[in-house]
């Protein structure tokens, strides 16, 4: 899957500013330059994504959190689980997180 290629691992240098989150679902902004830090919650290694990366249905979670659809919606999902189809539509729609 593609999506894999924008994650991001602790010690990694920042190649673009801006908000990221990591596999807890925290967010922070970090600067080009910057090093990919541990997790905020655990303190431990963890993944980071841009905050502005998309999802479509069907995809794998690969960071728990809240996310918006192109309509609006609103979801809770947890890493592992499946990007759903729009609640209010059951189409195919874009995911991103809520920030």
């Amino acid at each position: 899957m593609t999506h894999f290629k924008d994650h991001h691992h602790t010690g990694d240098i920042v190649s673009e500013t801006g908000t990221y989150i990591c596999s807890t679902g925290e967010t922070q902004v970090l600067r080009q330059g910057d090093t990919f830090p541990n997790c905020p919650s655990t303190n431990g290694d963890t993944t980071w994504a841009h905050a502005s990366h998309s999802h479509r249905t069907g995809e794998t979670v690969m960071e728990s959190g809240h996310y918006i659809d192109a309509d609006g919606e609103h979801v809770v999902l947890q890493q592992g689980e499946k990007f759903p189809s729009c609640p209010t539509t059951g189409e195919s729609v874009t995911w991103t997180h809520e920030t």
